[in-house]
């Protein structure tokens, strides 16, 4: 009897447990909504303060409305520009977002630091603070504030950047392709004096490279010989190739050609798409002859960079899907077939 009484005492226990977390998740639910609510009304209070205001005569806000205004402020800037964006931030200063950015400068969560670096980098005087934040704990932090300091042009050269983001040993964020092209824009020979620096880590150097390759054919010579110079390195070249023909700039051709040859498929790969898309012409006999490569994905590439080089390539194409060879004759067949479709 007492194992009995044990059970259903136990279970009885259960059952007011759940009631109880049924009953906080309710609160919960409640007060979140609420909240949502209160954020909500803030927003349609303050987004005509914030858009048409006399900052003269605007009262310093607290609390609740002192965070929408911060939010709203970081998302208005980013649509606005010129006198609109200055008058803008004017307002945002005088209702106190200024002051709740930098007290959230010392904030413990990276979080919360690293939207307030990249709004206050939008406000006249806030280069200092992001500066400052280049040497944060948090690489995140740190990569936020070189992002806010190269879009509004007021950056540290690369090196210094770069050296403050630790980039390689503890920044691993794609966004370090961003920066570059941002620091690219402003000072693209200082981005490109990265590759001779020794102590740089690969990681840099290849967004780097990325970088500049958006700029055209400037700096083909440069990638081509970043491609020589990492024969010994099969991993790193397909990244480099893949850069090289962006470009399209003749200077990458000898390159490419030469990586069409490469022992590994990987590279013959890359080689092969960095063909098609600077539209070497001069590669055309060396795709043709790749279409039976052991690796279906060179043998895609390959087709895929003879479809692109036009009327040579496409010709090329359709004497290979009569070939006796089947490898061939599917992988240019299907080309073609994909070509017309598109």
């Amino acid at each position: 009897m007492t194992a009995l009484v044990t059970l259903w005492y136990l279970s009885l226990a259960l059952c007011v447990l759940a009631v109880l977390a049924v009953l906080a998740l309710l609160a919960a639910r409640v007060a979140a909504g609420r909240f949502t609510g209160r954020r909500e009304d803030a927003r349609r209070r303050l987004l005509p303060v914030m858009l048409g205001g006399d900052p003269d005569h605007l009262q310093r806000l607290h609390g609740t409305d002192l965070a929408v205004a911060a939010d709203l402020a970081g998302e208005l800037a980013e649509m606005t520009r010129g006198s609109e964006r200055d008058a803008l931030l004017a307002r945002a200063a005088a209702l106190g977002v200024t002051d709740l950015l930098l007290c959230r400068l010392r904030s413990w969560s990276p979080q919360a630091r690293l939207h307030a670096v990249e709004a206050l980098a939008q406000f006249p005087g806030g280069h200092d603070y992001s500066l400052v934040a280049l040497d944060d704990r948090n690489p995140d932090v740190r990569l936020g504030a070189a992002l806010a300091l190269a879009q509004c042009g007021t950056s540290p050269d690369p090196l210094t950047v770069v050296s403050k983001l630790k980039a390689g040993e503890e920044e691993h964020s794609l966004l370090l392709v961003s920066l570059m092209r941002d620091l690219a824009d402003a000072d693209s020979e200082a981005v490109a004096s990265l590759m001779f620096d020794e102590n740089l880590s690969h990681r840099v150097k290849f967004a780097a490279l990325e970088a500049l390759s958006d700029r055209g054919g400037e700096y083909a010579p440069l990638l081509a010989y970043m491609v020589r110079e990492t024969a010994q390195h099969p991993e790193w070249q397909p990244r480099l190739f893949r850069a090289l023909g962006r470009t399209g700039h003749p200077a990458g051709a000898e390159a490419i050609v030469a990586g069409l040859h490469d022992a590994n498929w990987i590279v013959r790969s890359a080689a092969a798409e960095a063909a098609g898309r600077a539209r070497l012409a001069q590669a055309a006999d060396r795709l043709a002859e790749m279409l039976c490569d052991d690796h279906f994905w060179v043998r895609y590439r390959v087709s895929e960079a003879l479809l692109r080089l036009g009327p040579r390539g496409i010709a090329t194409l359709r004497a290979a899907s009569e070939s006796r060879d089947p490898v061939v004759s599917a992988a240019a067949s299907k080309m073609l077939a994909e070509g017309k479709a598109a």
